[in-house]
């Protein structure tokens, strides 16, 4: 007789004991199974069993490459998988089988949590931070988020010694800028690295345009001097005739002070005032398009593959404006409005619009808070029972 048809025809208190065992069965295996997943997860070896999505584009594959022997973990909805930077002794980072490298899947639009350990310069350290996955949009981006991963290198001790790096391209500001980080993350401070894919054709069509639009800039700073020479002569003329007249016994300079003539050269002074302050805004708006277009060539000149539009790209110091929020910096068009100068706003420069130098893919995070994920699960669950507290 099966099961079904026994607990049928069982009185009601066998039919009872009967789903109670059932249950209890359920439970040692559901126990069972978190045990064992706990006991990989902390064996600190690379468990891709926990990967899913390998051959899902909309995911934002990552892979840390460094530093070799690090232990990294990464807080999904359904589990936190834990992976081991592994020594390159083949000098590569694809596919193994079985895989061997710290490689995650994750989703696009969304902040992972995660922590490493045993980091070169680091003993018995643990260093946690967060992964920001964007969704890309542009074409180039949604090429390399399919066919490609973002390679990341965690802060530690470890440097590399080679000084061209293909993939992801850094400026040469990287390897001494390491160093200033992990100074600063020994204190617990914050490090950000932002990691975008760079429209190369629209960088190199944006240098020409500042070029073309500087030429017109610097016309109208042209127009404007002259325009400026006019209004000084007029002012010292006025000026001077103005100071040295004698209301008591000059009968035109009184007519002149009783309608107001003789305060017309602080009249002009306010237009000089004002034309001088445009020359100031032309000036530093040349200068910002030189800055734009010296990040735009150092961009392109640190490309290898020139039969390219897209490259991945870890933004450093060469690649942004200083004190700025590199996400937004990286990703966000901008737009200088032109200048009108002449009589009448006769000479016009028009507005100059250039696009964005990428579009953001991860942006990683890490800094020195502690946060004791020694069971991620009894973390996760007492983080909950704290939010629930607070409410």
């Amino acid at each position: 007789m099966s099961d079904a048809a026994r607990h049928t025809n069982a009185p009601f208190g066998a039919a009872k004991a009967i789903t109670t065992q059932r249950n209890i069965n359920r439970l040692l295996l559901t126990m069972s199974s978190v045990a064992m997943t706990t006991a990989m997860l902390a064996s600190g070896c690379s468990q891709h069993a926990l990967e899913t999505g390998w051959s899902d584009p909309s995911k934002v594959q990552v892979q840390f490459y460094a530093p070799p022997g690090a232990t990294v973990a990464v807080q999904k909805t359904f589990g936190t998988p834990r992976h081991q930077v592994a020594a390159y002794g083949s000098d590569h980072r694809l596919e193994h089988s079985p895989e061997e490298f710290a490689v995650f899947n994750l989703k696009s639009g969304r902040t992972f949590n995660f922590k490493y350990t045993t980091a070169e310069g680091f003993p018995g350290v643990s260093i946690y931070g967060e992964l920001e996955t964007h969704k890309p949009r542009s074409e180039e981006a949604c090429k390399f988020v399919r066919q490609t991963f973002v390679p990341i290198v965690l802060p530690s001790r470890y440097y590399q010694n080679d000084p061209e790096h293909y993939f992801p391209v850094r400026g040469p500001s990287g390897a001494g800028l390491d160093e200033i980080e992990i100074e600063h993350l020994k204190q617990g401070d914050l490090i950000t690295k932002v990691f975008f894919v760079a429209d190369l054709q629209h960088a190199w069509e944006a240098v020409r345009e500042i070029d073309f639009h500087i030429d017109k800039l610097r016309s109208s700073e042209t127009v404007l001097n002259t325009q400026l020479e006019l209004v000084d002569s007029r002012f010292e003329s006025y000026r001077r005739e103005a100071l040295y007249a004698d209301p008591t016994i000059d009968p035109y300079a009184a007519h002149q002070d009783k309608t107001g003539q003789s305060s017309r050269f602080i009249k002009i002074e306010s237009k000089r005032q004002s034309l001088e302050n445009q020359r100031y805004l032309i000036r530093q708006q040349i200068e910002d398009l030189q800055n734009e277009k010296r990040i735009r060539t150092r961009l392109l000149d640190s490309m290898k593959i020139v039969n390219r539009r897209g490259s991945m790209v870890l933004a450093t110091p060469e690649t942004q404006w200083e004190y700025h929020d590199t996400r937004d910096q990286v990703g966000r068009d901008r737009i200088y409005p032109g200048q009108e100068t002449g009589p009448y706003g006769v000479y016009r420069t028009g507005d100059i619009e250039l696009p964005a130098l990428g579009e953001v893919v991860v942006v990683m995070r890490v800094g020195g808070r502690h946060m004791h994920w020694d069971d991620p699960r009894r973390e996760m669950v007492s983080f909950s029972e704290e939010a629930e507290e607070a409410k």
